[in-house]
């Protein structure tokens, strides 16, 4: 699978927030979008990935 635009290997089929939080990612602080579809934060628990998913992960950032 793709995420960020970086090859990351997935052992199968697994939740999105499993493969968020191996790859170092707090799967409570940030919004994903899998092939170009957002998945809502509620969602990530069940909602499964594949090997060939490209996973695109945004954080967002305060300042002024």
């Amino acid at each position: 699978m793709i995420i960020n635009g970086k090859a990351f290997s997935a052992d199968g089929e697994r939740s999105l927030v499993r493969v968020l939080e191996a790859a170092g990612y707090d799967a409570g602080a940030v919004v994903c979008e899998v092939n170009r579809n957002l998945v809502r934060r509620a969602d990530m628990q069940d909602y499964l990935v594949e090997d060939d998913d490209i996973v695109e992960v945004f954080s967002f950032t305060g300042g002024g």
